[in-house]
């Protein structure tokens, strides 16, 4: 009972950890090699979860003769007003990939991968001990 239960904790840990890892490799990299603009507020969106963050559709240009890049961010603690100024961090090699500096600090951006994998452990603890409890 305790190695299927190993296994079937091991292969789910496994493929949630590979779900989540391209998001926040790519998060990491633009926490790291980010630069930052300073972006204008063109939209508010809904959340897409409801208890989630605001997503914000906003402009911003690299440079000053090269178009505006439109990227949605989210953002926790203070909603821009449409035409409000905001700082962003955008990818230098995807200006398309962009996020709000204010929710680029909470502990867990970019390191999804890492909670969900330590969730799993943390799970097969609590099963395994409950298994070799009853058995």
């Amino acid at each position: 009972m305790l190695l299927k239960l190993t296994i079937v904790c091991a292969v789910l840990a496994a493929l949630s950890a590979l779900l989540a890892t391209p998001r926040s490799r790519r998060e990491r990299r633009l926490r790291k090699h980010g630069r930052v603009a300073t972006a204008i507020c063109r939209e508010h969106l809904n959340p897409a979860d409801p208890d989630g963050p605001m997503r914000i559709r906003c402009g911003f240009r690299v440079e000053p003769h090269r178009g505006e890049y439109r990227v949605v961010v989210r953002t926790r603690e203070h909603v821009p007003q449409v035409g409000e100024e905001l700082r962003i961090a955008y990818d230098p090699g995807d200006p398309g990939f962009a996020e709000n500096l204010e929710y680029m600090t909470a502990p867990a951006y970019g390191r999804e991968d890492l909670v969900v994998v330590g969730v799993w452990v943390a799970a097969y603890l609590v099963m395994a001990s409950c298994a070799a409890g009853a058995g």
